[in-house]
């Protein structure tokens, strides 16, 4: 997992206008030159981390980020991998770089209650449920959905047992 660079554009407006994988992101079809704009609006920002998911092979999987961080809480989102185990690793790895890079104190997000495959994800790497609410989404903020909000403090994460997690990741 390393920062996302202009040079991924291309990669992630193929994934994200892939209507297998943006089921959930209700979001008009992105232009690389977009993609370009928001990337070079992005990278300087200090309340927000970008990542591109790669395999072992060094090939492009997805995109994860942390964002809206203040008072050492972030939001984790932009989240959209195409192999399970790439998704699973990539999510451990940002809760590390927040809790043991950013110094965050906790990190929550907000995922759609229709998407349940990532919702159990973040629960089985130790995330709480806190609530439910209505929330708008896609590019113009123009549906609504009803999302969980999910939480985990950097303690939660420190104590929780991510072994059955790490043991996956090295077998692949």
């Amino acid at each position: 997992m390393t920062e996302i660079t202009e040079s991924d554009a291309p990669d992630i407006v193929k994934l994200r206008n892939d209507p297998g994988s943006n089921k959930f992101l209700f979001q008009k079809e992105l232009t690389v030159e977009e993609q370009l704009n928001w990337i070079k609006i992005n990278k300087d920002r200090t309340d927000n981390k970008n990542f591109k998911v790669t395999n072992n092979a060094h090939e492009f999987k997805g995109t994860i980020s942390i964002y809206n961080i203040d008072n050492k809480r972030g939001e984790f989102g932009r989240y959209i991998v195409t192999n399970p185990v790439n998704a699973i690793e990539a999510e451990y790895l940002l809760l590390v770089i927040c809790f043991d890079q950013l110094g965050l104190n906790s990190v929550y997000c907000q995922t759609n209650t229709e998407n349940q495959t990532v919702w159990r994800q973040h629960s089985k790497l130790g995330f709480r449920d806190k609530s439910t609410m209505d929330v708008f989404v896609g590019s113009n903020s123009n549906v609504l959905v009803k999302a969980v909000v999910q939480e985990i403090t950097a303690d939660e994460f420190k104590a929780f047992n991510y072994e059955k997690v790490l043991s996956l990741i090295k077998k692949f």
